[in-house]
């Protein structure tokens, strides 16, 4: 599980670089990739593809923030905040969501993602 925490923390602060101040050394390194992408079992190879599959997401969802093409600008998630109460945000708003729209099942999960965190971090006019 610690694996999935630290993948999620990775793609989060790609995903959203201007709401994390910078920090001395990467949440995840290469190295720490490279030994979960090598790893023989199910837990580390799933938590390989999630975090590149996260990574490659949080790129696409960040181009369509950056080109205009999400209204409301850009989410700023605490740097304080942890992988925990990240999930049960997500999770909380995932079962409300579509419990109320059964048809949003479909949606493109990383705008999705990126929805939520703006609605739950909105930056400031003076933190853009």
């Amino acid at each position: 599980m610690k694996s999935i925490a630290i993948a999620l923390t990775g793609f989060l602060a790609m995903a959203s670089p201007g709401g994390f101040s910078a920090e001395p050394e990467p949440a995840m390194t290469a190295d720490d990739l490279q030994q979960l992408c090598g790893g023989t079992d199910h837990v580390s190879r799933n938590a390989c593809r999630i975090y590149i599959l996260g990574v490659t997401q949080g790129m696409s969802i960040g181009f369509k923030i950056a080109d205009g093409k999400i209204s409301g600008g850009r989410p700023c998630v605490p740097a304080a905040i942890s992988a925990e109460s990240l999930e049960q945000t997500m999770k909380k708003k995932l079962d409300q969501d579509l419990a109320a729209s059964p048809g949003d099942r479909s949606l493109d999960a990383s705008a999705f993602v990126g929805r939520v965190l703006l609605a739950a971090y909105p930056c400031s006019n003076s933190g853009r």
